[in-house]
């Protein structure tokens, strides 16, 4: 469609794909590299293993239309504990992504992957997030160090405050960047000597010969902040 633009639609687009959607369209696209058709742009290729909930909150924001749930997708690998194929790495920070249950995942009476329900635990209580990691039966998918997983993590339905609060944390991320203003830029950097003063007074007549101060061949951020100042009062 012409002019269409895919970022403004995906900004309104909710990725909830179902467990055969996860392990049969998107972690076969993942793991070939092919396009996913714009939703790939919510989807992070990061490493979360030994990563808490609130390592991942900051730096990654919810996916569109999920900021109450709190998802975000994950393309990961689940490492191998001490080298076995059968145990994974679950620690992590001050605590511990345990399995709640495994469920396999049929397409067309044929077994085509499965999903993990975790809870994040410390000292033996949840916290508030969990987690859906999703394997399909591709040899691909089997890499040196682990498996390839794609992962939805979240709030669950009850979680408590102090979760919900950590699902926010991006917000003060995105905030950071925008508190670097030209006004802070002003007080950092030194004002050339001219922009003391942007009206300097006219010489008076007696004073023919004096070079007159050149203007700065770049105006200061100062500069800027008393001209808004001025129009603003």
């Amino acid at each position: 469609m012409e002019g269409l633009d895919v970022d403004d639609v995906f900004h309104h687009y909710r990725l909830s794909p179902t467990e055969v959607e996860a392990v049969t369209y998107y972690l076969p696209r993942l793991l070939s590299g092919q396009t996913l058709h714009g939703a790939d742009k919510l989807i992070h290729r990061v490493e979360i293993s030994g990563c808490e909930p609130k390592d991942l909150d900051a730096p990654y924001a919810p996916a569109p239309q999920a900021v109450s749930s709190g998802d975000r997708f994950f393309f990961t690998t689940c490492k191998s504990k001490n080298g076995s194929k059968l145990q994974s790495v679950r620690g992590a920070g001050g605590g511990t992504w345990t399995i709640q249950k495994t469920t396999e995942i049929s397409h067309a009476g044929v077994k085509v992957g499965e999903v993990k329900n975790l809870s994040f635990k410390k000292k033996g209580k949840s916290t508030g997030w969990v987690m859906e990691e999703y394997r399909c039966l591709l040899p691909e998918a089997n890499v040196s160090d682990g498996v390839k997983v794609f992962c939805r993590m979240h709030l669950a339905q009850h979680a408590p405050d102090a979760a919900r609060q950590e699902s926010e944390a991006y917000k003060l991320q995105q905030q950071q960047p925008e508190a670097v203003t030209p006004s802070t830029h002003a007080q950092k950097r030194p004002a050339p000597a001219a922009a003391a003063d942007p009206h300097p007074p006219r010489p008076k007549k007696r004073m023919r010969g004096a070079v007159p101060v050149p203007a700065p061949a770049t105006p200061s951020f100062l500069m800027y902040d008393d001209a808004a100042r001025v129009s603003s009062e």
